[in-house]
């Protein structure tokens, strides 16, 4: 795990997902990104990698811009079943 106050920049930049892919020996093209807040997705995916919105009560206002950007949606984090279901067909 890593805080944006490790790497020294927020998630309006891409250096987090970066480390982490790194510190995972992973391609950000077979990295899954799991956000709950719009911008961060949006920093994800235009870094190249693949993403999950997650819902937030705290960003409800922006779930059907969220549901869009992402590459897949899960109202719930609990319903991380689903996820699995989705990348593995």
């Amino acid at each position: 795990m890593f805080t944006c106050s490790e790497i020294g920049s927020g998630k309006d930049q891409p250096d987090i997902y970066h480390a982490a892919a790194l510190q995972m020996d992973t391609d950000p093209s077979r990295t899954w990104v799991f956000e709950d807040a719009l911008h961060a997705l949006r920093t994800a995916k235009k870094a190249g990698f693949q993403t999950v919105g997650v819902y937030d009560r705290a960003s409800s206002a922006d779930q059907e811009d969220i549901r869009k950007t992402a590459d897949i949606y899960l109202p719930e984090f609990s319903d991380f079943e689903r996820f699995w279901k989705i990348v593995s067909a």
